[in-house]
């Protein structure tokens, strides 16, 4: 009685045991590669699936410009790359100059005459272009088949933008000329016709000096140079114009003529290069003498 018990003991256990081995048989297998996802962070995915294009690449919003990278090895330089594809579009929506080459070429003898036609027509844009990536509204990347990244962004750029572009584009065009000069004091007209606000604020000023006396005075009385050059900086009173006309002062008192130059017949040529800077820091000269 003992041994039946004993053994119908042993066989409920490998009975068990062994159906737990069955259920264990015939649950589905998972494989580690099913359980990773593609990383997702924001609107940025990681994935080494086929490329996939975005949406707003493919259906451009209005007013928007969508730029696609190069693959690259770097995130970092496909963002930079993606920009860059913006700007051109944009830059080709401001200005662009084309140049035209056209070669028409014959060599040979009688018998064998060969001619060669070279005809090129190539675009280069240009201008400024400000705030792409302050305008950024969306942004996607990925990893293609090779392990480089793929960078899309979307960027807001409407008209009003583009017309901005184009006017700082043209530059500024600034035009000074003296209205009247009384014992050193010169009062000056600046105008600018552009519609780009510059601010001018000094000027460097060379002072020729010519001595029509010097070779008869050096012959009778004592040496004398024939002439002279003097140069030196002075600052102004800022002075903002941008589409308009505004008057400053500029003072030459150190450069009037004293009783020697008149002696000697000195002839004064004054030449003023003012300085300043447009609205977005470009450097801004205009040279006049009188």
């Amino acid at each position: 009685m003992e041994l039946k018990l004993l053994l119908g003991f042993l066989a409920s256990m490998f009975g068990s045991l062994f159906g737990k081995m069955l259920v264990l048989e015939q649950a589905p297998l998972v494989h580690v590669k099913d359980l990773v996802k593609p990383l997702v962070i924001a609107d940025r995915k990681v994935s080494r699936a086929e490329l996939e294009v975005p949406l707003f690449v493919t259906n451009v919003p209005k007013e928007h410009f969508a730029g696609i990278s190069e693959p690259l090895n770097s995130l970092a330089k496909a963002r930079k790359s993606a920009i860059d594809n913006v700007i051109q579009q944009i830059l080709g929506s401001i200005e662009t100059k084309y140049d035209y080459k056209y070669f028409n070429r014959v060599y040979g003898n009688i018998r064998n005459i060969q001619r060669v036609i070279d005809d090129k027509l190539s675009g280069t844009a240009h201008g400024i272009v400000l705030d792409v990536e302050r305008n950024i509204v969306n942004s996607f990347w990925l990893m293609d088949g090779s392990g480089k990244f793929v960078y899309f962004v979307l960027v807001y750029y409407p008209e009003q933008k583009i017309r901005e572009m184009r006017r700082l584009s043209k530059g500024a065009q600034v035009i000074a000329s003296v209205t009247s000069n009384q014992n050193g004091h010169v009062r000056l007209k600046i105008s600018e016709i552009n519609g780009v606000e510059v601010t001018m604020s000094s000027a460097d000023i060379k002072i020729r000096k010519r001595n029509k006396f010097a070779k008869a005075v050096t012959l009778f009385l004592w040496r004398v140079p024939s002439g002279s050059v003097q140069n030196y900086s002075v600052n102004l009173d800022p002075v903002k114009v941008c589409g308009n006309s505004k008057h400053t002062e500029l003072s030459l008192d150190k450069i009037r003529k004293k009783l020697a130059d008149y002696l000697l017949g000195a002839d004064f040529e004054r030449i003023v290069m003012l300085k300043g800077h447009d609205e977005i820091g470009r450097p801004i000269s205009i040279e006049f003498a009188f």
